[in-house]
């Protein structure tokens, strides 16, 4: 993998965005007929999201907004879907309208962060990682995103702690291993960021990521060179 991706790959659109929960309702409309055409629709669009039929998962949440205005799930699952087609500043104000409407949605801050960055606003990026903190100061993404952010400003030693915290909530993180190496191969401490790298390739293999161990590999031999 490269660990300096790009901040949206990294960050969320792919793994961290609001995830695409159970088919259900928060509070069912009280009609029949617009309870029966907002399942329908929001069904329709959790599909059409999983198959990337984006254009068409809008339209669907479209109407289940319409229907529902209230209901925050259904921006963030619209918001992914104009993040895939890269309309993030439109996908930006779902994650803000989610964020208005449940102000404890972790996800929808993260992703919003990760939207932030991707758009150039850094001070935005940075209090939306830091509000996740505050809601969970257990949110290994939070501190994580953080550390990749320090990482591609070339803030290696905030970078460095941040991603010491994210290990030590979750020692299995590969990627935080992998972007902690190249931290500290940075900072000139290539034994540690070979030792990092190690354990990256070592638990990527160990999940079945034959990519990114691979990846990883080549990037071990490069440095020991």
């Amino acid at each position: 993998m490269n660990y300096i991706k790009q901040i949206v790959a990294i960050l969320g659109i792919s793994s961290v965005l609001c995830a695409i929960p159970a088919v259900g309702f928060a509070q069912a409309p009280k009609q029949p007929v617009e309870r029966t055409n907002f399942q329908q629709s929001y069904n329709q669009g959790v599909q059409k999201l999983a198959q990337g039929n984006f254009s068409g998962a809008i339209g669907d949440f479209d109407k289940v907004v319409q229907l529902k205005p209230e209901y925050s799930e259904a921006y963030c699952l619209r918001g992914q879907a104009k993040a895939q087609l890269g309309d993030f500043q439109a996908a930006l104000a779902d994650y803000s309208r989610a964020v208005k409407l449940s102000p404890g949605h972790l996800d929808a801050y993260n992703v919003r962060g990760t939207l932030y960055a991707e758009l150039g606003n850094v001070n935005a990026a940075v209090a939306d990682f830091n509000q996740t903190i505050k809601i969970n100061p257990k949110f290994v993404d939070g501190y994580y995103n953080l550390g990749l952010l320090s990482l591609r400003l070339g803030n290696h030693k905030q970078a460095l702690a941040k991603f010491n915290q994210a290990l030590a909530i979750n020692p299995r993180l590969a990627d935080a291993y992998g972007n902690r190496g190249l931290t500290r191969y940075a900072l000139g401490d290539t034994k540690s960021a070979i030792g990092d790298l190690e354990k990256a390739a070592s638990l990527f293999q160990e999940q079945g990521n034959a990519q990114a161990y691979q990846q990883t590999e080549t990037l071990l031999q490069q440095i020991k060179r």
